[in-house]
């Protein structure tokens, strides 16, 4: 698919330098969405809920279930939709591929239809035959992606010192894992369970401090543990059990870093009455304690 945006650039891993311009971990109200062009780009994560994407070039809106994995080129117009009542939980980054984009007090991201700069918008790295470096849509990507999103977005709220390289570097390996990935075709009609595990992957957001486990999660679907576990694994490439873990480690770290509440009352919200058992827990999830974890974010 070509993409509209004129600023092509033959691809040459050598010369991608991204840069980030904004990450964040984000909950979306259940919204119609407004039509937008970026000046640079977008991945964006789905943790929970789903979203609906036109692209204006596109006959056929996308839909971006839990696990699946968004990009948007710049200068292309597009809407996204969220469509659950309980709205979405997101992951997004802004990048450019060639560190080339600067946020300054007339250029934003978003593109002000009002008063258009088309020497800002970003370049797109293209095949010899003008085919995008990264697809539009990738579904149930790869938890070390998710990882190092997840560490964008921690770097670039924190700003420690370095950060910026920190940031960067992820982005890299973020790229040429996604360069790898071959795009899997659109969904048509959905799987007897992609309803029901999307509801169950928001119960699971919405209900951490429960004592999940696989016998009562497959009760949601109506099915075996094992036929669970085996469904599970093929959307989500992981086992329900890492991925609750992974979800209860990210909402502790975001905890520890973006509010003041105490480290044992963190560990109930995640599922952990005992705080030692949580201070255990994520030192192994971190390679620190939860206080050492807070302490590390407060320093500038």
């Amino acid at each position: 698919m070509n993409v509209e945006n004129s600023n092509t650039r033959l691809l040459n891993s050598n010369e991608i330098r991204p840069s980030i311009h904004w990450a964040q971990r984000q909950y979306v109200s259940q919204t119609d969405g407004v039509t937008r062009r970026l000046y640079d780009f977008e991945i964006m994560y789905v943790i929970s809920g789903e979203m609906r994407v036109a692209f204006h070039d596109e006959k056929e809106s996308r839909v971006y279930s839990p696990g699946d994995l968004l990009f948007l080129p710049s200068a292309v117009p597009h809407l996204i939709e969220i469509t659950p009542v309980s709205g979405a939980a997101l992951l997004g980054i802004h990048f450019d591929f060639y560190d080339e984009f600067e946020i300054t007090p007339d250029i934003y991201i978003v593109v002000d239809e009002d008063k258009v700069y088309p020497e800002a918008i970003c370049s797109m790295p293209v095949s010899a035959n003008g085919e995008p470096m990264l697809a539009r849509r990738y579904a149930s990507i790869p938890v070390e992606i998710v990882k190092w999103m997840e560490f964008i977005c921690e770097e670039f709220t924190t700003c420690r010192p370095g950060f910026e390289i920190a940031c960067n570097g992820a982005m890299m390996l973020i790229l040429s894992a996604l360069y790898r990935l071959q795009p899997m075709p659109e969904r048509t009609l959905p799987s007897p369970y992609h309803v029901m595990l999307n509801d169950l992957i928001d119960e699971l957001n919405n209900g951490l401090h429960l004592q999940w486990n696989n016998a009562t999660m497959a009760h949601r679907l109506s099915v075996s543990e094992d036929h669970f576990i085996r469904i599970f694994k093929e959307t989500y490439s992981m086992t329900p059990n890492q991925y609750l873990q992974h979800l209860r480690h990210q909402e502790a770290k975001r905890g520890l870093r973006e509010t003041d509440m105490k480290v044992e009352t963190i560990g109930k919200h995640v599922g952990y009455d005992s705080l030692h058992h949580f201070s255990h827990i994520f030192k192994r999830w971190q390679g620190v304690s939860p206080r050492e974890y807070r302490k590390m974010c407060n320093i500038l």
